[in-house]
């Protein structure tokens, strides 16, 4: 060939090259399709580099969805963010480790002792949702009562509960909230009623034994009573409430809200991870398949046959708190003698990283 020909097809293939798409960066591999957030709103986070490892605390409950599903679809992974997952039984027990910053993040149920704790200036701050009770079609709470009682006819209403042994999982707690919300509906009090604590697993024995009358039972727990015949699902709380419930919270340590850039990233991908959560529980299921064995993989719910059973807990789609919802539980811990201090929920509620993420993601569109 001579070197006018040579010369012809090096320019054609220097055009062809310069010509081409510029090759795309390669995804974090995940286990489901990119989020229509990036979709709609284009978002596509530069990684910190190097990567900076966020300390969570949590119970490993479905209500953690939103962290389990962001991890595993590499949402945190895309901020730059290594998530070291720390379990625990109660957020009061993250109380301590969070305020001295051992702890990056908790996430758990509130309780009087989250607040006691605030009223001691320890400099936490509640950022986001964890798990509400916004409607019937998430509501994952309820008050059980033993079959025969109902069908006996023998509680028909809430007046009926008198004298009853009735239990919840822990004392100055949402479900405390609730029986105590469900006893006044009746005019009682729990001085009325047989009132004790256990955990949710013993109630579902004890509801088959008759050792106790009922109490607030969250799920998967709630479909197990129901499926065996021992248990009837009396009240959800939504009914109990009269509307929604913050049951639980994403709470930053002092130190983590200062390091502004990262918490904000965390609180983006962990919106991310909600959000498809709700896409998977939501009317259209999608990528229900995929996220049923992210949490069975993850939570204490480890059969992904439940979750065709179970009615899902609520994740605000945006990360949103219920303010009201929440000052009504404070004032009851207050009127009770659980939290003796006055609680400004200003001074101990940060929402600023979740509407930052929402401005940043775009709306949610089911």
């Amino acid at each position: 060939m001579s070197a006018a020909g040579r010369l012809l097809i090096a320019l054609s293939t220097c055009l062809i090259l310069a010509c081409a798409p510029a090759a795309a960066p390669q995804p974090t591999p995940t286990t489901a399709p990119a989020p229509t957030t990036v979709a709609a709103t284009g978002y596509a986070p530069t990684p910190l580099n190097p990567p900076v490892k966020v300390t969570v605390g949590l119970l490993a409950s479905t209500t953690d969805s939103g962290i389990f599903v962001g991890q595993a679809h590499g949402y945190f992974e895309q901020e730059g963010i290594q998530l070291d997952l720390q379990h625990f039984q109660t957020l009061v027990d993250m109380v301590a480790p969070v305020s001295s910053g051992q702890l990056d993040v908790a996430a758990g149920a509130l309780a009087a002792g989250l607040y006691n704790a605030a009223a001691r200036n320890i400099g936490v701050r509640i950022v986001a949702d964890k798990g509400q009770d916004p409607s019937h079609d998430w509501d994952f709470s309820a008050l059980v009562l033993r079959k025969s009682l109902v069908d006996s006819g023998q509680v028909k209403d809430y007046a009926d509960l008198k004298g009853l042994k009735l239990v919840t999982s822990g004392r100055g707690n949402s479900p405390e909230v609730s029986l105590a919300t469900a006893l006044k509906k009746g005019g009682l009090t729990l001085q009325d009623i047989n009132y004790s604590q256990m955990g949710f697993p013993d109630m579902v024995t004890a509801l088959a034994t008759g050792a106790i009358d009922g109490g607030i039972l969250i799920e998967p727990f709630i479909s197990r009573v129901v499926s065996e015949g021992s248990g009837v699902r009396w009240k959800g709380n939504v009914d109990i409430m009269g509307g929604n419930q913050q049951v639980a919270v994403i709470v930053y340590s002092a130190q983590f809200a200062g390091k502004q850039d990262v918490a904000q990233r965390w609180m983006n991908a962990y919106i991310r991870g909600v959000r498809d959560y709700n896409d998977a529980f939501g009317p259209k299921r999608k990528g229900y398949a995929d996220v049923v064995k992210i949490l069975a993989q993850n939570t204490t719910v480890t059969d992904p046959k439940v979750y065709d059973q179970m009615v899902p807990a609520g994740l605000d789609p945006d990360g949103k708190l219920d303010m009201q919802s929440m000052q009504a539980d404070l004032t009851y811990y207050r009127e009770s003698g659980q939290v003796k201090d006055q609680i400004d929920l200003a001074t101990l509620v940060d929402t600023s990283f979740q509407t930052a993420a929402v401005k940043a993601l775009g709306p949610y569109s089911p």
